[in-house]
């Protein structure tokens, strides 16, 4: 959704790089060309040529991944960009994304809610409550052993094959507004662990590689 509809493909690319970089239209659209081959769209000539609802849904996400690596840059944030999208497509896309960036050797932040995509997907994970990270670490040592409770809770309420036909635990309550937090820990009011302790905002601290915001980690348990 965020090519401009009432762009051709090629305009859009050669826009990109036209605005970072002294180059002929020539040039431009050889770049573009490119980028359009390195995200696996077939055609690419004829593609630059077709318009954002021509194509599906997998191939635009193409388009715009090729739209953020045509500059070759640093550094790609990513939010949410494989939301849209089937199953299939989405694998497909995240294997492409892992070959580009190992090409490229660009760095990428991943924001998602699919911690299936995440496991799969980073190096570190940081998970993030109330706009603020209680919990980070190698990606690994998280999902195995998450320390904060809000990390067990979202684990906790993925489906897998031991809880067919059973009910999936959820983190009780909702999220608070971010104009009106509870003070201390944010988390507090929906945990189970919470005590008297978590009036007070938790202090960053350094477990085994890890940083964890929590007066009650898992692991004192």
């Amino acid at each position: 959704m965020s090519l401009n509809p009432v762009m051709r493909i090629g305009a859009q690319l050669m826009e990109t790089v036209r605005v970072h970089h002294r180059c002929s239209r020539t040039e431009a659209h050889d770049r573009a060309v490119d980028a359009l081959k390195k995200v696996g769209i077939p055609a690419p000539q004829e593609r630059m040529q077709a318009y954002p609802h021509e194509l599906s849904g997998g191939m635009r996400q193409r388009v715009a991944i090729a739209n953020a690596l045509i500059n070759e840059p640093d550094l790609i944030i990513a939010d949410e960009p494989t939301t849209a999208l089937d199953v299939t497509i989405q694998a497909q896309i995240l294997f492409e994304m892992k070959q580009l960036v190992c090409e490229t050797g660009a760095a990428v932040i991943w924001i998602s809610h699919d911690l299936a995509v995440v496991k799969d997907l980073v190096d570190r994970v940081c998970v993030m409550y109330a706009g603020r990270v209680v919990e980070q670490g190698p990606v690994a040592d998280v999902i195995r052993q998450p320390m904060h409770p809000y990390t067990r809770g979202l684990l906790d309420s993925l489906p897998a094959h031991d809880t067919r036909g059973r009910t999936l635990r959820a983190i009780p309550g909702a999220a608070p507004a971010l104009y009106a937090l509870p003070p201390g820990c944010a988390f507090a009011p929906r945990c189970t662990r919470a005590s008297e302790h978590c009036a007070q905002p938790p202090l960053e601290v350094s477990v085994r590689g890890r940083s964890l915001r929590c007066v009650h980690p898992l692991e004192a348990a």
